[in-house]
């Protein structure tokens, strides 16, 4: 039997799920106390941006901390010639992006029937430059198997953020309601640099000391190999994001509702709801973080059955872990909800939603072992298939009357379409190796 101080992955693993829950509770503190001073109005406004500002961070990202930690994994080119190589790459995009946001900012809020979000719009240019950089450094991390940098600043982060929020919020709230969003925003910048000073101090004292980088196409060609697919996938989760406030809004308005009430309970389902019930799932995506290299090392090294068996005991115990916090949120929603929002609104979304994010909490492990496959081209045609009936369904029932349930089922659709189809394409290959 191999001893837990020995098992490099299940060292990983208990990193991370630590990290992982004590960012959880700071970032359920931060949340009580960045809700309790914004006011349901400013948490309308900010929930009605951030399918926006998520669409430009998943392009910022472009899937580096996966890419960079295959490739890191790998141990084929020098450390400071793949972050060298990276970062080049990154700032090509970055300009890129940049351009793209200040062209279109003043449109976006016009769709989203605010003119007064342009701005806000226009401040997330401020963090694609740190988030790029932190993002390579994490994916580097993550590919030697050392995790303990990149988790400090999982609860570092939401340290710094919480220390902004009761400083600087409460002052950008006398101003008006959009510069408290602008001010929640930008407050991304700071725990961002805070998290690239941890990372590469680590990076600089264990992997990079004596090596100096120099460009070479051939990382920055493998680097797209990878992140291309993988963000395409992202992006069109990312794309209905951004158009579901869209879809949503002009829906509504053309049946009767009020803006007012759509942006209210809009805040409501993705402020206060779908964050209560994600909460378990940061099991799983720590689960996939530390699994990531592993899996990859025993699929390319053609281990089989040590993939399949991690993979499955692994997928279980996230089910069982997640089902586990599902029922608490489901027996105490309205306690639950007081304790961390004081509020009570949305505990009929709850019970409706609530059920079918058990099979959400598998999605993790199941893309992960998708990218170890190679396979992750598959997951562009799911997402895409799930996006179109997913908004599909919005739309309908929208027309249909169904008000604000028309998001909730459509987010149902969404869950059980993707997970399904990623199953199947998983299941299909295991069997094919074994």
């Amino acid at each position: 039997m191999i001893k837990i101080k020995n098992n490099l992955l299940v060292k990983n693993i208990i990193i991370l799920l630590v990290s992982g829950a004590v960012a959880k509770v700071l970032g359920m503190l931060g949340k009580i106390i960045y809700t309790r001073i914004a006011g349901v109005t400013v948490v309308g406004l900010y929930a009605m941006i951030t399918p926006t500002f998520m669409l430009i961070i998943s392009i910022t990202q472009f899937s580096f901390p996966i890419s960079i930690s295959k490739i890191s994994a790998e141990g084929k080119y020098k450390n400071k010639d793949l972050l060298k190589n990276a970062y080049i790459l990154g700032a090509i995009i970055n300009i890129i992006l940049i351009i793209l946001v200040l062209l279109t900012s003043s449109f976006i809020a016009t769709m989203l029937h605010n003119k007064a979000l342009a701005p806000a719009i226009m401040c997330v240019i401020f963090i694609i430059p740190f988030i790029t950089v932190s993002s390579i450094q994490r994916g580097f991390l993550h590919g030697k198997e050392d995790m303990m940098p990149a988790s400090v600043t999982n609860v570092t982060e939401e340290i710094v953020k919480i220390g902004l929020i009761i400083t600087l919020l409460p002052l950008a709230i006398t101003k008006s309601n959009i510069t408290a969003v602008i001010f929640i925003i930008l407050f991304n910048v700071i725990t961002e640099i805070t998290n690239i000073i941890i990372m590469q101090r680590s990076i600089s004292k264990k992997y990079t000391l004596k090596e100096k980088g120099i460009f070479n196409l051939k990382i920055i060609k493998e680097i797209l190999k990878i992140s291309i697919p993988t963000t395409s996938v992202r992006l069109i989760s990312s794309v209905g994001f951004f158009l579901e406030p869209i879809i949503l809004t002009n829906t509504l308005l053309s049946t009767g509702f009020s803006s007012n009430y759509i942006t209210l309970e809009y805040g409501i389902i993705n402020s206060y709801i779908i964050p209560i019930l994600s909460m378990p799932s940061f099991f799983s995506i720590s689960i996939a973080s530390a699994l990531l290299p592993n899996i990859t090392k025993a699929y390319s090294n053609k281990r089989y059955k040590e993939f399949n068996k991690k993979l499955l005991k692994l997928m279980l115990l996230s089910m069982m872990v997640g089902a586990a916090c599902l029922a608490i949120i489901l027996i105490f929603p309205e306690a639950i909800l007081e304790l961390v929002y004081n509020v009570n609104y949305g505990i009929n979304y709850i019970y409706l939603i609530g059920p079918f994010f058990l099979i959400l909490y598998m999605q993790p492990t199941l893309s992960v072992a998708l990218q170890a496959m190679d396979k992750t081209n598959k997951l562009f045609i799911t997402s895409t298939v799930s996006m179109v009936l997913k908004y599909s369904v919005l739309y309908i029932l929208g027309k249909l009357g169904f008000g604000m349930n028309a998001l909730i089922f459509s987010i149902m659709t969404g869950i059980v379409v993707t997970t399904s189809m990623v199953m199947y394409i998983v299941l299909k290959e295991i069997n094919k190796k074994s």
